[in-house]
C-alpha cells in the first residue's frame, strides 16, 4: 500500500493502469473511510512555468464543465474533485462497479443487430446530452463505456478532452477520425468513434483485431470497407453505420440526435414489418388450409422450375463488388456467365474482381474473352492493360492501353495506365506526355500528379516535382503520399529540415507509414541525430519485424556511429530474411573489416558477388582488401571488373576512383592506397 496521501486525503489501494503520461489508481478517501474512487494522475507535456499557468486555467475550466455533466446525467461518470500537486494534475472520479464494453463486444463473437442498435441508441442519448454542453468526449472506445452492475445501464467515462489539455496525447488511433488527429475535433468525431465500435461488434472482432477496420479503406474514396464481412446485414443499418464513419466529417451525421432519428426510423420500419407478419393470423391459417388441397394437386401435375433473371443477378454482382466482397462477386458473375456464356460485360466485371483479388492471370483471361465477344469494348482493353502491367508485360500493356484510347479517346485512366507502363520501359518522355494528357482530361487526378511528380523527381526536375506534390495536397490535404514524396525531393535538394517536416506530416496522416519513418531516420542519421534516427529505425522494425530493408538502414546508421557489432547483427538479420540480398553481404563485410576481421570481410564480399555477379561495389571493396594484403594480381582483377561495371552503369565518379586504384597498383606496386570500403542502401 502507498504510504503517501495525495491531496492529504487519498490513499492509493492499487494501480489500475500505468502509461507514460497518465496513470490511474483505485484510492480510498481517508476522510470518508470505505469510499473508493478512481484517481487519474496526468503529467503535463510542458513543464515551463508560463505553460503550466495556462494549463491550470484550461484544466480548471474543463473539469468544472465535466463536474456539471456528471451531476446532471446519471450515465456520466461523476467528477468528485481535481487538484494539482508537484506540477502534476489529478482527477478524482466516481468508481463504477461493472464491466467495460470490451468484455461485452470485443470477444470475437458477432453481436445481433438489435443488440448493436440498442447499444448505439443508449450511448447516443448520452452523447447528445454531452454535446449540448459544448463538450466533445474525444476518446469514445469500448474501455470507456462501462456496463454498470447495479442497473445494467451504460456509463460514459474518461473524457479525452481534459487529458488532451494536459498531456497533448490523443487516444487510440483505431477510433480517431482524421480531423481529430489534426486537432480539429468535431461533435461528430465522437459519432465516428462510436460507429467503429458498432461495426466491430457486428463483425465480431477481438480487441487485437480492431485496427483492421480503419486500415481497410477504399483507395479512391478513403472510406472504410467492411460490409462484405456481414453480407446478411440489414441494408438500412449498414447505411447508417457508413454515414457515421465517413472519412470527411462534413458528410457524416452532424449530431447524435440525427443518428438517433435514423435508428428510430429503422426500428419503426422493422416493427411495421413485424406487425404485417402477425396481422390476422386466423385469416392466414384459413388461407393455408384452403390451399393445401390445391397445392398437393398442382405438385403432382407440375414440377416447378426456378426462373433466374440474369440482369438482376448481374446487378447483384456489381453491388457485391462495390461493397468490396470480390470473392462473392466472382461467384455471382460466374453464375451469370453460366446462364449466358456470351455476356461480355459479365466477363469484364468478373475480370475486375479477379484483378482486385490479385489473380491477374484469371483477370487477363476474362478481359480477353470480353474483347473476343465485343472487340469494340474500350474498357476491356483498358482492364487487360492493367493486368498485363501487373504480370510484368509493359509492352503488351501499352498496346492494350493504346487500343483503349483509340476506341475511347477521352478516358484519362487509359493514358495514366500507359504512362505507368512507359515508366517501366524507361520511356520517360512518353510517360510524361501520357500523365499530362490524363491530367488534362481530369483536372483533379491526384494519382496522375503523384506519378508525374515521382518521375520528375527521378529525372532531377525537382521544382516541377514539388509543384506536382503540392497540387495533390491542394486537392486532398490528407494525402500522406504527397507529403512523403515531397520530403524525398527536399532531401534530394539537401533541405533536410524541410524533408523531416514533410515526413512528420506524412506520419501524422498515416501513423503506420513505414517508408516515412525509414527516410526520416536516414535524414536524422545524416544530421548526426543518433537518438532520433534510432527511434525511427526501431519504429520501422516494430511495424514490420520482417522488413529486411529496415535492418539494412539501421545497420548503416550503427556503422556510421562506430557500433560495428550492432551493424553486423542488423545485416545478419537482413540476410536471414533475404539470403539473396547482395547489399547486406557487402555492408556486413565492411563492418567485419572495421573490426579487423579481413577473412570474414572477404567471405562476405565474395558472397555478395556470388549472389549478384554484376555488383560492382563488392568487387571494388574486395579489391581494396586484396591490395592491402599484397595480392596485386587479384586486386587488379577485382578493380578491373568493378571499373567495367561502373562504366556500364554510367557511374563516372566510381569508375574514376577505381581507375586510380588500378593505376596506383600498376605504377607503385610497393604502395597500395587504403581507401575506405563503400556501403550501399537499398
Amino acid at each position: 500500500m502507498h504510504s503517501h496521501l495525495l491531496d492529504a486525503r487519498y490513499q492509493i489501494l492499487t494501480v489500475l493502469s500505468a502509461g507514460e503520461v497518465a496513470q490511474a489508481y483505485l484510492v480510498e478517501d481517508s476522510n470518508l473511510p470505505g469510499n473508493q474512487f478512481v484517481l487519474k494522475q496526468l503529467h503535463p507535456a510542458d513543464q515551463n512555468p508560463q505553460a503550466l499557468k495556462i494549463l491550470r486555467g484550461l484544466f480548471a475550466d474543463e473539469t468544472d464543465t465535466l463536474k456539471k455533466l456528471g451531476q446532471e446525467h446519471d450515465q456520466i461518470q461523476k467528477l468528485v474533485a481535481h487538484f494539482e500537486e508537484n506540477d502534476e494534475f489529478y482527477l478524482v472520479q466516481e468508481f463504477i462497479v461493472g464491466n467495460s464494453l470490451t468484455d461485452e463486444i470485443l470477444r470475437g463473437t458477432p453481436l445481433k443487430e438489435n443488440q448493436v442498435i440498442s447499444l448505439l441508441s443508449e450511448v447516443l442519448e448520452i452523447l447528445a446530452f454531452v454535446h449540448s454542453y459544448g463538450v466533445i468526449h474525444q476518446d469514445i472506445k469500448p474501455t470507456n463505456i462501462i456496463r454498470r452492475e447495479s442497473d445494467n445501464k451504460l456509463v460514459l467515462i474518461d473524457f479525452g478532452s481534459v487529458k488532451e489539455i494536459v498531456t497533448t496525447i490523443v487516444g487510440n488511433l483505431e477510433y480517431i477520425p482524421i480531423e481529430q488527429l489534426h486537432g480539429n475535433s468535431q461533435y461528430n468525431s465522437d459519432i465516428y468513434a462510436l460507429g467503429i465500435v458498432a461495426i466491430a461488434a457486428l463483425i465480431g472482432l477481438t480487441a487485437d483485431e480492431i485496427s483492421i477496420l480503419p486500415s481497410n479503406k477504399n483507395l479512391l474514396t478513403g472510406e472504410i470497407v467492411w460490409r462484405h464481412r456481414i453480407p446478411q446485414l440489414n441494408k438500412q443499418l449498414a447505411n447508417i453505420l457508413d454515414k457515421m464513419v465517413r472519412f470527411d466529417y462534413r458528410k457524416r451525421y452532424q449530431s447524435a440526435t440525427e443518428v438517433l432519428k435514423a435508428l428510430k426510423k429503422l426500428n419503426n420500419h422493422e416493427s411495421d414489418q413485424q406487425n404485417q407478419r402477425s396481422k390476422k393470423p386466423w385469416l392466414i391459417l384459413a388461407g393455408i388450409v384452403g390451399c393445401i388441397a390445391i397445392s398437393a394437386t398442382a405438385w403432382m401435375l407440375l414440377t416447378p422450375k426456378k426462373v433466374v433473371n440474369t440482369k438482376e443477378l448481374f446487378e447483384e454482382g456489381v453491388k457485391t463488388y462495390e461493397r468490396g466482397n470480390y470473392k462473392e462477386a466472382v461467384k455471382t458473375f460466374t453464375q451469370v456467365i453460366e446462364l449466358n456464356p456470351k455476356d461480355a460485360l459479365a466477363y469484364n466485371r468478373r475480370g475486375d474482381a479477379f484483378y482486385r483479388l490479385g489473380e491477374y492471370k484469371q483477370a487477363q483471361a476474362d478481359s480477353s474473352k470480353a474483347i473476343q465477344l465485343n472487340p469494340q469494348d474500350a474498357n476491356a482493353y483498358y482492364d487487360r492493360g492493367f493486368t498485363l502491367y501487373e504480370l510484368g508485360k509493359p509492352k503488351e500493356a501499352i498496346a492494350n492501353y493504346s487500343q483503349a484510347i483509340k476506341l475511347k479517346a477521352h478516358n484519362p485512366y487509359s493514358y495514366y495506365g500507359r504512362g505507368l507502363a512507359r515508366v517501366r520501359l524507361k520511356d520517360y518522355k512518353g510517360a510524361i506526355t501520357d500523365f499530362n494528357k490524363a491530367i488534362g482530361l481530369k483536372s483533379g487526378y491526384t494519382e496522375a500528379y503523384l506519378q508525374r511528380g515521382i518521375l520528375r523527381r527521378r529525372l532531377r526536375l525537382k521544382q516541377a516535382a514539388i509543384q506536382d506534390f503540392e497540387t495533390v495536397m491542394e486537392i486532398n490535404p490528407n494525402n500522406a503520399t504527397a507529403y512523403y514524396q515531397r520530403g524525398l525531393t527536399q532531401f534530394g535538394n539537401n533541405h533536410k529540415d524541410a524533408a523531416i517536416k514533410d515526413y512528420n506530416s506524412a506520419i501524422e496522416l498515416n501513423p503506420k507509414y513505414i517508408e516515412a519513418y525509414l527516410n526520416r531516420g536516414d535524414a536524422y542519421s545524416e544530421m548526426g541525430k543518433n537518438l532520433e534516427a534510432t527511434e525511427d529505425y526501431n519504429k520501422v522494425l516494430e511495424l514490420n519485424p520482417k522488413y529486411s530493408t529496415g535492418y539494412i538502414h539501421r545497420g548503416m546508421h550503427r556503422f556510421s556511429v562506430g557500433n560495428y557489432q550492432g551493424a553486423i547483427g542488423d545485416y545478419t538479420e537482413a540476410i536471414k530474411l533475404d539470403p539473396r540480398d547482395a547489399a547486406a553481404y557487402n555492408n556486413r563485410g565492411n563492418a567485419h573489416l572495421e573490426r579487423g576481421n579481413k577473412k570474414a570481410a572477404i567471405e562476405d564480399y565474395s558472397q555478395a558477388i556470388a549472389v549478384n555477379s554484376n555488383y560492382a561495389l563488392a568487387y571494388y571493396n574486395r579489391g581494396l582488401i586484396k591490395a592491402r594484403q599484397g595480392d596485386k594480381k587479384g586486386a587488379i582483377a577485382d578493380f578491373q571488373q568493378a571499373a567495367k561495371l561502373f562504366k556500364q552503369k554510367g557511374q563516372k565518379t566510381s569508375y574514376q576512383d577505381t581507375q586510380k586504384e588500378i593505376n596506383l597498383l600498376q605504377n607503385q606496386p610497393a604502395k597500395a592506397k587504403t581507401s575506405n570500403p563503400t556501403s550501399e542502401k537499398r
